[in-house]
């Protein structure tokens, strides 16, 4: 009897998770089961924004775009984004979009290699990495911040408990160093074979869980390069 393909474990936000899901099942079929168990829920504070004045807003995620009402956004207003997803949603919403395809390292070279003449405002969420604000001040950017929204930790689903205390093989992608952290905690108890895909190399050492079976590093830190990462990991092949 032919062994099932390992189950896809997906702990981002729901809305990311099902589109993820979709993309997976596009290009793998419907073959590998796919549990969707976030491990964060993303709730907006609904802020007051003043977006006049502005050059353009600093989005590292699309969930900045929930503080905005499409309604009041000012003609010319640009969004400089970490990547091609954010840029597209933020094009949705009506406001010119710029992307910087990658990381946040990657939209800091971008906003300096062009500075604009004014200052620029980040919609960002309760929790973040890294020191983007003074990143862009060094080189003379201004950066107002505002938090957004906020990422709740949720509990791991009965579903999901239930694969990682099996014997069957599972795949879990983590895409941010928290998410990777989050999952290590119910993962320490894990008896199934554990495969981890990470964004990033950041991401991947950020997990404190039990040692997985294998680890695999996106190429980029981008949704493409991840579903790219899981299509080698099921089939053995590049894609």
């Amino acid at each position: 009897m032919t062994e099932p393909p390992p189950a896809l474990l997906l702990t981002r936000p729901r809305a990311q998770s099902e589109r993820f899901a979709a993309a997976f099942r596009a290009v793998l079929g419907d073959g590998p089961r796919v549990v969707i168990a976030p491990l964060l829920r993303i709730v907006p504070r609904a802020p007051a924004v003043d977006l006049n004045g502005l050059a353009g807003i600093v989005l590292t995620s699309e969930n900045g775009l929930l503080a905005l009402d499409a309604g009041t956004v000012p003609a010319g207003l640009v969004a400089y984004c970490v990547g091609d997803r954010t840029a597209a949603a933020a094009e949705a919403a009506g406001v010119s979009a710029i992307s910087a395809g990658g990381a946040v390292d990657d939209l800091i070279a971008m906003i300096r290699s062009a500075p604009p003449d004014r200052p620029l405002l980040h919609l960002r969420g309760a929790e973040s990495r890294g020191d983007l604000g003074g990143a862009l001040r060094a080189a003379g950017i201004e950066l107002q911040s505002v938090v957004a929204y906020d990422q709740v930790p949720a509990e791991l689903t009965a579903e999901a408990a239930a694969l990682l205390v099996g014997t069957a093989p599972v795949v879990a992608p983590v895409f941010s160093p928290r998410s990777a952290a989050l999952l290590s905690r119910p993962a320490r108890n894990a008896v199934a074979p554990l495969h981890l895909a990470a964004l990033s190399d950041a991401v991947a050492a950020a997990w404190d869980g039990p040692e997985p079976r294998s680890v695999t590093v996106a190429e980029r830190p981008d949704a493409a390069a991840m579903l790219e990462t899981l299509v080698t990991i099921y089939t053995g092949k590049s894609p």
